[in-house]
């Protein structure tokens, strides 16, 4: 026998959460802002978890391959083997971003600092040659163009480029903000360096924590499902994260290699544009390309259609080459999903759901697919073929679905005789020659459907 469910405590309890829901929804904004709150308190922890997470990978080949045979010999050096695997991933870590920063940041000042004295020239040269093509339109009399004015055309163009001042005001006004949090987010990255360190120190230790927590509060009968998840994430979500940033690192140095060769303006701030929005899954190139292409076509148009050229074939060697070779096939999704992905995650959460959307996704695609085939295999051999609509007719579906329920209720029923002693060996002996008689039928179905395939 089953419990109601209407006993007391599940009444308390929904009325309680009515009660809670209805409140939060009402002092909503109150909510956010705690919530704001908190994530800026914790945000050197995730920050640090972060970091603990990419660096956890050179740390481990470190530890269990470079130093894997450290300590057979002498018992003393195995105690040396984390702090020297620790040691030389942050240093040789940050040895690198802090080669790439004295390399690349001066260059990006003064590319920025260029681009904004020398944005207004940029702007007039841009205007005598749409004047100058204006006039030798409106010079070949051409009859779809005779009740246009390309006065007009000038000046809405004009005005376009003109328009893209308040653009470059607006990104300055924003650098100025975001210069000005500057000393929150330096704090941010130093507190998350030093707890990203513990995070490794003391990463079995928390994982066995969190384990017991989970095996404590959790039923027995979820955990396989919340391991499973666990995993999937790991999987689906942190390592195509990390697979990202190395292989959009990995563009941004091949685009600055290749600007500088053929001396394009601006290579290391273009190089970082594109390396930075190379993260986003499907619009990053695009992100990154539009508006550098835009500013060398102020400079000069060829510069721009070269410039089209060159990030073609570098994005065209990542995604057949380099990205499957880095990430591999980690996410799974068709480029339709991954396109809604990116759509979804970053109309809900900006950027981080342009950069998280796709990977988060294909942990419930994953669940929802596993969910799928395991009540695919539940129903049958008939929902097997209920698959190909091509060979199998729905009636004879429904038909055998019919007799599946006749079959399951004449054996409940006849359960229920015998518990009420009930039945007698006539009726005992009468349903046996109706179970023949079924199978027999089944075993003519079964035919049917294979001659039909």
């Amino acid at each position: 026998m089953k419990k109601s469910l209407l006993t007391m405590k599940n009444v308390l309890i929904a009325i309680a959460f009515a009660v809670f829901m209805i409140f939060f929804f009402i002092n909503l904004g109150w909510f956010w802002n705690l919530f704001k709150v908190i994530l800026g308190i914790l945000m050197p922890f995730f920050i640090g978890f972060l970091i603990a997470y990419i660096l956890n990978f050179p740390y481990k080949f470190l530890y269990n391959k470079a130093f894997r045979k450290m300590g057979t010999k002498h018992k003393f050096l195995k105690k040396l083997k984390m702090p020297l695997a620790l040691t030389i991933t942050y240093v040789g870590t940050f040895a690198i971003i802090g080669a790439l920063i004295v390399v690349l940041i001066p260059q990006i000042i003064n590319n920025l600092s260029n681009l904004v004295e020398s944005f207004p020239t940029y702007i007039k040269s841009v205007e005598g040659t749409i004047r100058e093509m204006s006039r030798n339109v409106s010079e070949m009399h051409l009859p779809f163009l005779q009740n246009v004015s390309t006065d007009d055309i000038f000046k809405s163009v004009t005005s376009f480029f003109t328009g893209s001042q308040d653009l470059t005001k607006m990104a300055l006004n924003w650098l100025q903000s975001f210069v000005s949090n500057a000393a929150t987010g330096i704090y941010n990255a130093l507190m998350g360096i030093v707890i990203s360190i513990y995070f490794l120190i003391y990463k079995e230790q928390l994982c066995r924590q969190v384990k017991k927590i989970a095996v404590a509060f959790i039923p027995i009968k979820y955990l396989p499902k919340v391991y499973e998840i666990v995993d999937i994430t790991d999987t689906k979500c942190g390592r195509f994260l990390v697979g990202d940033i190395l292989d959009s690192a990995l563009i941004g140095l091949i685009f600055f290699v290749v600007l500088s060769i053929f001396q394009f303006p601006y290579a290391s701030l273009i190089a970082v544009l594109c390396g930075v929005a190379n993260i986003v899954p499907f619009f990053g190139p695009f992100i990154g390309a539009i508006p550098s292409a835009f500013v060398l076509l102020l400079i000069d148009p060829w510069l721009a259609i070269w410039f089209v050229v060159i990030a073609f074939i570098i994005q065209q060697i990542d995604g057949n080459i380099l990205k499957p070779k880095i990430i591999g096939n980690q996410v799974g999704l068709s480029s339709f999903w991954v396109l809604f992905s990116v759509i979804v995650g970053g109309a809900l959460f900006g950027v981080p759901g342009f950069i998280l959307g796709t990977p988060i996704y294909a942990v419930i695609y994953s669940l929802i697919a596993k969910k799928s085939r395991n009540k695919i295999e539940e129903k049958g051999k008939i929902a097997q073929e209920a698959l190909d609509f091509q060979v199998l007719n729905y009636t004879v579906i429904a038909e055998e679905q019919k007799r599946i329920r006749a079959e399951r209720e004449q054996e409940q029923m006849k359960k229920l005789k015998k518990i009420m002693h009930l039945g007698s060996d006539e009726e005992e002996e009468e349903q046996e020659e109706e179970n023949n008689e079924k199978s027999q039928d089944e075993e003519n179905f079964e035919d049917t459907i294979n001659k039909n395939s």
